[in-house]
């Protein structure tokens, strides 16, 4: 998902905006500052998976409140698919569900599906495609 995003970004102009605000993220309880500026991550572990789930949107949002010149709407998009993912993530987290979670789920589900169009000119990079094929064996 994040090559998809990075090549939106760069395709639509806001990449810089991105980085900038990836660098200046404040000190929270419970959340960890990345250290290091998002293209100088050369391996993400699992604990800094989880927590670019838990900042990914917000940075996202920042760095795309403003696209100048651009359309709109592929934004919203954008951001929509984002949130959906992220959103399905968090609640695939809880450690028992009920109807309304799994409910929750499904919607998030479908409307990241129904969103995902807008990063499909975007091809997969070699490195993905080698990670999901060795996660499908």
């Amino acid at each position: 998902m994040m090559d998809w995003i990075e090549a939106f970004l760069k395709k639509h102009g806001p990449l810089q905006a991105f980085h900038d605000v990836w660098k200046t993220l404040p000190a929270y309880p419970g959340f960890l500052v990345p250290k290091k500026a998002y293209g100088e991550v050369t391996q993400w572990q699992a604990k800094e998976m989880r927590n670019l789930g838990r900042y990914i949107f917000g940075v996202r949002a920042v760095a795309l409140r403003q696209p100048g010149g651009a359309p709109l709407i592929p934004f919203k998009r954008a951001l929509g698919c984002v949130r959906a993912l992220v959103d399905f993530n968090i609640m695939g987290q809880y450690h028992s569900h009920t109807s309304d979670t799994r409910a929750y789920k499904e919607y998030y589900h479908d409307q990241f599906h129904k969103l995902k169009d807008i990063f499909l000119e975007f091809p997969v990079t070699k490195c993905t495609q080698d990670k999901v094929d060795k996660q499908r064996k």
